[in-house]
């Protein structure tokens, strides 16, 4: 690589620049920014490396500016003896690849170059693309949602680097879709994609899962990798991070820093070669302020951050989903279903999801499994979703809510929903409600209703 160190200390630039020479990389330097800028400007460099004060200024900040501005492509690694947290959130922020520590330990800066070059040269076989060059991320729906396009856009840059990724959003929006998605088109694709659930452990169980253990003769215990080990060369996904105690959040911090780990009971340290996608429903700025998430490991995290909406927030995109999952599901089960009848897929509109994609795809599952011919119907749908519930003589009884109804607005409505549903016609109307003709006739008085025109404006009139 062609690589710009940037410092006012002479004796120190030497030092770095000799070290990274003996790497064999194309190594020149710099004094400060006044001199590196113009540089900048009239060559091309792959990293630029520079020290945070200089000329009695923060101009390492105002460096990782230039080189954005001008070269985007440029890595830029920041060298600071001031560690505050928000020297190294403002470093990432910018667009800063890392940061570094000083007193700069030789084989870090060493270990972090290698691994971007290494990463800078496989980055141009990464991804799976169409013919026309577009990457395809194919377990991805997007639909029409304006956040979720904008996500879509960012991947392809997002699987070109080997950048950390916070991933957010409610349960059951796709986060580790997303996660396998980047990895599976990233340079690490022929690596592992290790999946860690940080909720479902208890904390002493978490910490060997992650670290793994070290061989101890006097209890028996053998050695066991933990899950860096398992993702060397590819990417650990840390689901719910949020849920991370704090003394787990200080060890993981340490290990992304120095990329090398401790397994637990040993005193050997194991350099780790991963790249860290972090997933969350926890609203991670508050619990930095209430002292629940460390402040410094969420600006280690958050360098790209992905907010996934609810599927509440892009309800135009389930019919879209219901399709993605009908083929799915068709060809899982052998079957043959043409879709979701009207009344179904407006059901399925109008349901709140708490439980987002994941419980609409549970509920397209079981329609499938109860479906008797090639459309799926609203009794096919779970009763959590419809409001119905199996009778033992094969009909359906509704539940009563807990704060009660009135009988008359639910008769109502299924009378505007026959009326609908038959386009107006009475004896459909009334077959399909269980009524005699002369007998919706009557309701249809009772409730201001006209059967010969169309209902909704029956309705309207009414109130």
């Amino acid at each position: 690589m062609k690589i710009l160190v940037i410092d006012d200390e002479p004796k120190l630039n030497r030092l770095l620049s000799k070290a990274l020479e003996d790497d064999g990389h194309d190594v020149h330097s710099s004094s400060g920014r006044v001199d590196a800028a113009p540089r900048i400007q009239a060559e091309r460099f792959d990293l630029v490396i520079t020290d945070l004060k200089m000329e009695e200024d923060e101009s390492g900040i105002e460096m990782i500016r230039t080189v954005k501005r001008v070269a985007p492509d440029t890595h830029v690694i920041l060298m600071t003896g001031y560690a505050t947290i928000e020297v190294g959130a403002r470093a990432l922020e910018l667009g800063a690849h890392d940061y570094l520590i000083k007193p700069i330990k030789i084989v870090d800066l060493k270990a972090r170059v290698s691994e971007l070059d290494r990463r800078r040269n496989g980055s141009d076989e990464a991804a799976p693309e169409r013919p026309g060059g577009a990457l395809v991320f194919d377990n991805i729906v997007v639909g029409t949602n304006p956040r979720m396009q904008q996500i879509y856009q960012m991947l392809p840059r997002i699987v070109r680097t080997d950048s950390t990724v916070l991933v957010r959003g409610e349960s059951g929006t796709g986060k580790e879709v997303i996660a396998r998605a980047i990895h599976d088109a990233s340079a690490r694709k022929s690596g592992p994609f290790i999946e860690v659930n940080c909720a479902a452990l208890v904390d002493s169980l978490l910490e060997s899962e992650l670290f793994g253990i070290e061989k101890r003769v006097a209890t028996g215990v053998d050695r066991r990798e933990g899950k860096f080990e398992q993702a060397a060369g590819g990417t650990l996904f840390l689901d719910e991070i949020g849920d991370m105690s704090l003394a787990t959040q200080a060890k993981v911090l340490r290990a992304m820093q120095s990329k090398r780990i401790e397994r637990v009971g040993g005193q050997e340290t194991v350099d780790v070669d991963v790249r860290i996608i972090a997933a969350t429903h926890v609203d991670l700025e508050a619990a930095v302020k209430e002292k629940r998430f460390r402040e410094d490991l969420f600006y280690r995290l958050n360098v790209v951050s992905l907010e996934l909406p609810s599927l509440r927030e892009r309800a135009e995109d389930i019919p879209t989903f219901v399709e993605h999952f009908r083929k799915r599901f068709n060809a899982e089960f052998g079957r043959s279903v043409r879709g979701v009848d009207a009344e179904a897929l407006a059901v399925l509109q109008s349901s709140p999801w708490p439980g987002n994609v994941r419980q609409l795809r549970n509920a397209i599952e079981r329609a499938f499994l109860m479906s008797r011919d090639d459309v799926l119907h609203v009794e096919d749908l779970p009763e959590q979703i419809t409001g119905l519930e199996p009778k033992t003589d094969g009909g359906f009884r509704f539940r009563l809510p807990a704060e009660g109804i009135r009988l008359e607005e639910v008769e109502r409505e299924f009378i505007l929903q026959a009326l609908q549903q038959t386009k107006g016609n009475r004896t459909k109307a009334a077959e399909l409600l269980g009524l005699t003709r002369r007998v919706l006739g009557y309701r249809l008085e009772k409730y201001g209703i006209s059967g010969e025109e169309d209902p909704k404006r029956s309705e309207a009139r009414a109130e």
